[in-house]
């Protein structure tokens, strides 16, 4: 294999593959990448054997082949090459990369491709488009209420389920839930899935290397087979196996009566809680809402700390006191785009509801004895 490319190219597509790359495992061919050309372009595949992501560059091809890369060294030789400078990648007969790049040469032991882990083809014809945006904004929205505790697995990811032309997601780590519903995917589309963090977070990172206008229309695919899902976006294609499970039933941990609602302000109600939670020495400390007549109190102390504010509301019912881990309030708020944000509750001990002003997502939190 001989071919010519673009250093910031190379750089980039190493960087894009290198979320699947295995840092732990049993398998050493797994801390490599394979390199092949195909057509007139160079693929670039990394897996951990849960996720795997392939990614596209054009170069100058003058002779087709594959290898396969330790993928930390290489990248280490990539961000020390000099700039201003194509990249002149040659695999000789003993399975040895040859880099050139200015006056720069390099020697590196690589491995055959046959002994690489197979990624499956991703095929177009079932799958489904949506806007990136709109996939960005709704993974945004749950994936940060997805649990980290690997002894609940079915919790490590967010739950997707599509049924009639609607799209739900939906993530909880058993203390909070995040659910956003839209509409606009193919009909016939009908499927429940619980999608690992792992792969969301890097389509999260991917999209936030481009240039993106707010009113783009540009569109990403989505497969969805039994047990994996691909997304493909641009040259990049990204896959992961499917987290097996029952995803609980959220639908009855959603309040279905409002008892006591408020509106609020929802910079003002996130920097106010930011302020309490300074407060809060440990994420098991807790910031209390007592709410009165036409206010809001918000208060929160610790050892050494105390804190107090308020906020002036429509309100005139009996008092209320309810007391949130602020950090999950903060997490929530974060992710409210809408300029008022209602807080609804029944008792001080049973989930309160957070919906932006105008719907479409909403937050449930589980409350913290007082």
């Amino acid at each position: 294999m001989k071919i010519h490319c673009n250093k910031e190219d190379l750089v980039k597509s190493v960087q894009t593959i290198q979320s699947a790359l295995s840092a732990r495992t049993t398998l050493p061919i797994l801390s490599n990448f394979m390199m092949e050309t195909e057509k007139s372009k160079v693929k670039f595949v990394s897996t951990d054997l849960e996720m795997g992501v392939k990614n596209y560059i054009p170069a100058e091809i003058e002779a087709d082949g594959s290898i396969t890369i330790p993928a930390k060294k290489f990248s280490d030789i990539l961000h020390s090459l000099p700039d201003g400078y194509d990249v002149e990648l040659l695999v000789d007969v003993g399975e040895k990369i040859h880099l050139k790049c200015g006056r720069s040469r390099f020697a590196i032991i690589g491995a055959p491709k046959a002994e690489y882990p197979v990624l499956p083809e991703f095929d177009k014809h079932d799958a489904f488009q949506l806007p990136i945006l709109l996939l960005s904004d709704m993974i945004k929205k749950t994936i940060f209420a997805a649990s980290s505790d690997e002894t609940r697995h079915v919790l490590n990811g967010v739950f997707w389920s599509a049924k009639q032309g609607t799209l739900d997601m939906v993530a909880t780590d058993g203390r909070r839930l995040s659910i956003i519903s839209r509409d606009g995917i193919a009909k016939e589309q009908n499927f429940q899935i619980i999608v690992p963090t792992k792969i969301l977070g890097e389509f999260l990172r991917l999209v936030g290397t481009f240039d993106l206008k707010t009113d783009s229309t540009e569109s990403a695919y989505v497969g969805v087979t039994d047990n994996q899902i691909v997304l493909q976006v641009r040259d990049t294609t990204l896959l992961s196996r499917l987290i097996g499970g029952a995803f609980p039933n959220y639908d009855q941990i959603i309040p279905k009566k409002k008892d006591l609602s408020i509106t609020l302000d929802t910079q003002e109600l996130l920097a106010v809680t930011k302020r309490a939670s300074l407060c809060v020495l440990d994420r098991g400390g807790s910031v209390t809402f007592d709410i009165h007549k036409n206010v809001l109190y918000i208060s929160a102390s610790s050892q050494n700390l105390e804190f107090n504010d308020e906020i002036g509301v429509d309100y005139s019912g009996e008092e209320f006191k309810v007391a949130f881990n602020p950090y999950f309030l903060v997490d929530a708020l974060k992710h409210v785009d809408s300029s008022k944000v209602s807080m609804s509750f029944t008792t001080p001990i049973n989930p309160a509801l957070i919906e932006p002003v105008g719907g479409g997502y909403r937050f449930i939190i589980m409350p913290m004895r007082i």
